[in-house]
């Protein structure tokens, strides 16, 4: 990919190398689940005569292959070509000719090659050199849509998008829609990169964790028997001494002599110690 010196040289070596190789794959894949259908077909289309045979001797189950649909590779190679494209060789137009052909080549292309890395590519390329707002829209919600999650730079992008707009970055859709047509659709664009929690498969067992800003809640909560109230902030004294005061008294009233005697004996003893 390297030694390529114009971009007419890079796409020839793409579409001999990278997609010719992903249709490469394809065929093979499709040959070898048609052949493991075939070998399923005459293994259970056996004669009742060779029922007897076939019991004493089973057949040998065949090896479950599972073919490789696109090679590991894939996906990355599309994202370079795309880069590539755009930054080595000024062809924004050609880099997104690149993910759409990949996209309507087969459908294991679209769903190997169109990976997060991909669409990044997609992302940067309509707002950097187009300052296509609607097209990152589109792309965040085909992402969405096709399960593929966004990660630490698609999040970046969306950032570096959000700031050049708030600095009145001069878009397509401004003359068009109106700010506001445009701020709505950043607010979306934003949602579209948070994450969908995944589902829960069933519930289960055991104490519900509470939530990170529990403790708001219970910190805003109004405590009746700490006696301050809104304005009268000396109450909680007057209101504390006597209290205090009586429960003294009771506890007084409960030990009654014997906490009395207690005291004295005790005084003997340091006076006998002494």
């Amino acid at each position: 990919m390297e030694l390529c010196d114009t971009d007419q040289q890079l796409l020839e070596w793409s579409m001999r190398e990278v997609f010719g190789q992903s249709q490469q794959y394809e065929e093979r894949a499709r040959n070898a689940i048609a052949k493991s259908e075939e070998q399923h077909q005459h293994a259970l289309g056996l004669t009742p005569t060779s029922n007897s045979s076939a019991s004493a001797n089973p057949p040998s189950q065949p090896t479950s292959m599972h073919p490789e649909l696109q090679h590991p590779t894939y996906p990355y190679l599309i994202a370079h070509l795309m880069r590539s494209f755009r930054d080595k060789y000024r062809d924004p137009h050609l880099a997104l000719s690149i993910f759409d052909y990949a996209r309507h080549l087969s459908i294991p292309s679209y769903v190997f090659g169109c990976t997060t890395p991909a669409y990044n590519e997609l992302i940067e390329t309509r707002w950097s050199c187009f300052r296509d707002l609607r097209g990152v829209h589109d792309a965040l919600e085909e992402m969405r849509v096709n399960g593929v999650e966004p990660d630490g730079r698609t999040k970046k992008l969306v950032e570096k998008l959000r700031r050049e707009v708030g600095a009145r970055t001069i878009w397509e859709e401004g003359s068009v829609f109106g700010s506001g047509e445009v701020v709505g659709m950043l607010s979306k664009i934003e949602q579209l990169t948070i994450k969908e929690p995944r589902r829960k498969q069933g519930k289960r067992p055991g104490k519900k964790l509470p939530a990170l800003d529990a403790w708001k809640g219970d910190a805003l909560k109004e405590d009746v028997e700490d006696g301050y109230e809104f304005g009268r902030w000396g109450s909680r004294q007057s209101h504390a001494q006597p209290t205090r005061r009586k429960q003294g008294s009771e506890r007084t009233a409960a030990t009654g002599l014997d906490d009395f005697l207690d005291s004295k004996i005790l005084g003997e003893d340091q006076l006998e110690f002494k």
